[in-house]
Parts: structure tokens; sequence; C-alpha cells
């Protein structure tokens, strides 16, 4: 019930690494980035106990247009993921859409540095999911599958065709709205100790949704029956309150990052950046049982090839130390939490055309 998502930009990654640094107005990009348990380099998928990560991919489409000091930029990314678990539903597949709109400003300018603001406003989309049946615990709440001991017949369709059709336990969607400031002071000169320093802010607003016939159900005859010796109510009730919340919440998102470039030879060059996140909720319900994460240590290392004067290939790899908190807001809840307590890495291939 919880999105496996990557990073959510790809465009501001790279901004951070190569502002300044290309000659024309226009840019384009595409990039693809992915996770497997093939690639789990940093064991992510082994710290985790019932849902483990099986695959995950992300295809980014971005553009800018640099005039005078101001750039405008928009980035579009398509991500899936597939989860499996030890219970019933075995696998779970999400689909997020997100778009981001960016525009800065170079309002400084001396012989060695330049300094720029922006602003961003980014929207992510989860598709809805329908999960037939769910084990709580040993008992399996459904749906059509044969295992469920509890499940609510679809009337309308039983009353237009007679066959039994039975409700899904849950059909859950979510989406988040954010707006953000920046800081950069960006080098002019590329080498070992010529860094560029981002400082942003992000306020998030974060909307999950679940509907459930069964899990909203007042039929007292439903509620007061005995399953696996516990009375169908309250388990139902205890399984709802542990569904993310669909009240909205906030995250505000203080971030750092530093960075650099380092060419060698005449096609090749490195980068390196290190970022700082520090998450703060406001209107979260958290859960009791459940230890919640605010902070997270990122570093993304990555080479490039100049294929020639107006296209640049590059291979990063990322990696976190808190999984995706500050970078997807729209994966925290007080369900899937305890995803984000262990490192994550994924790998990230793209191309950039500058003309």
């Amino acid at each position: 019930m919880q999105p496996l998502l990557f990073y959510t930009t790809e465009y501001e990654s790279l901004e951070n690494i190569l502002a300044n640094r290309l000659d024309n107005q226009f840019t384009i990009g595409i990039s693809h980035s992915r996770f497997d348990q093939s690639l789990d380099i940093l064991n992510y998928a082994d710290n985790l106990e019932s849902t483990k990560p099986k695959e995950a991919l992300i295809n980014s489409y971005y553009l800018g247009y640099q005039f005078d000091q101001w750039k405008l930029s928009f980035e579009s990314n398509d991500s899936s993921g597939e989860v499996e678990r030890l219970s019933i539903p075995r696998f779970i597949e999400t689909d997020v859409i997100s778009e981001t709109l960016t525009i800065s400003y170079n309002f400084h300018e001396n012989k060695n540095s330049y300094i720029q603001i922006g602003l961003l406003l980014r929207n992510e989309d989860q598709d809805p999911v329908t999960i037939d049946c769910y084990a709580f615990g040993e008992t399996v709440i459904g749906g059509s599958c044969i295992e469920a001991e509890l499940n609510i017949l679809n009337s309308e369709a039983y009353r237009a065709s007679g066959e039994l059709i039975y409700e899904p336990v849950l059909k859950t969607s979510g989406k988040s709205k954010s707006q953000g400031i920046y800081l950069r002071l960006s080098s002019k000169s590329m080498g070992l100790f010529n860094f560029n320093h981002t400082f942003s802010f992000k306020n998030s607003e974060i909307n999950q949704d679940f509907t459930s016939s069964i899990l909203n159900t007042s039929d007292s005859f439903i509620r007061g029956l005995t399953v696996d010796n516990r009375n169908a109510g309250q388990l139902l009730d205890q399984f709802k309150a542990e569904l993310p919340q669909t009240t909205p919440w906030q995250e505000n998102t203080l971030k750092y990052s530093i960075s650099n470039l380092i060419p060698f030879g005449e096609k090749f060059a490195i980068s390196g950046m290190y970022s700082f996140i520090k998450v703060k909720r406001k209107d979260y319900l958290n859960n009791p049982a459940k230890k919640d994460f605010s902070n997270n240590h990122l570093i993304d290392l990555s080479l490039f090839y100049s294929l020639t004067d107006n296209s640049l290939l590059y291979l990063k790899v990322s990696a976190s130390s808190n999984y995706l908190i500050g970078e997807n807001p729209l994966a925290y809840n007080r369900r899937s939490n305890h995803l984000f307590d262990h490192p994550y890495g994924q790998v990230n291939a793209g191309l950039i055309l500058n003309f």
C-alpha cells in the first residue's frame, strides 16, 4: 500500500552540478533510473522483513531555456514500482507521475562565482491501486480470493446478473503539491576545490485517500462476527487505524547540497555531491507502534562523457541513508515509515542536449 519511488527530480540534481556550465540557451534531457535486487549493493531489500522492493523504474524528461539572467525549466517523471510480500497480496504495483516547474534568476556575479535564486512548483499523482485481499496477521480480509475469511458482496452486480462478485478490500491513491525556494552559489571554475552550494526550503501538502466497503462498513451483522477468535469489528477498526491518514498533512524540508565537477582529458568529467535533508511534519498522525524518521544523507557520484560539443552522456550512482526522506513526500506515511530506516541506492543514465 506504499509506493516504491525514486528521487523526485533528476533535473534538480543536474542543476546543482552543472549550473552555469552549459553554454547555450536550450537544454533537453532524458534519463532512466533503475532499482532491482541485482543492483541492491546496499542490501536495502535484505534489511526489510515482510515487504521488499522487487523493481522500480523511472523515466525523466526535462526542458530548460536560459534568457539573459533568467532560466525556465520543466520536468516530467513517470515512475513505476513493484514490491513483494510474504503474505497476501504477494505483489503490489504502483505508478506515479510528477511534474516540476522551476524559474531561477542570476542576481549577482563576480569574477569567481554566480549567485542564483529560484522557485519551484511540483505535483505528484499516484494512480489508484486496487487490493483485492489483504492478510492482517493470520486473518485474510477480502476480496474474491479463496483465502478470504471476511468479505462483502457487490450487491449491484448480484442484482443485475446474479453473479457473486466480492468488493476489494481497498482502493488507494495519493497526491502531493509542493512549493519551494532555493539559493545557489556556483563556482565559475571546475576542479577539486571549486564547489557549488545549494540551500533550499520546500513545503509539501500530502493527501492519501482510500475507499473500502468492508473497512468502512457499519453493518452490525458483519461487525459482530467472530473471525479467528476475534471480533470482526475490532479487527477491521485496527486494520483501518494502521492505514495512511486520510486528512492532509504537510512536510517542511530543508536541504543543503555541496557538489563539484572535475574534468579529466578532453571528453570526460566526474562529479560528486553530498546533501543533507531535514524534514518537519505538521498535522501528521503518527503510528505509536512505529518509529518516524526526519533526517537523510545523500551521495551522488557521476561520470560525464562529451559526445559532441552539444551533448553529454552520464552515468550516476546515488545512495541515501534513509530511503527517500525529503526527496519524495508522497512515499512517506504512517504505514510505510518502516521502509525509511535503511540505506538505499539506485543507478541512473541520461543524455543532455544543449543548443
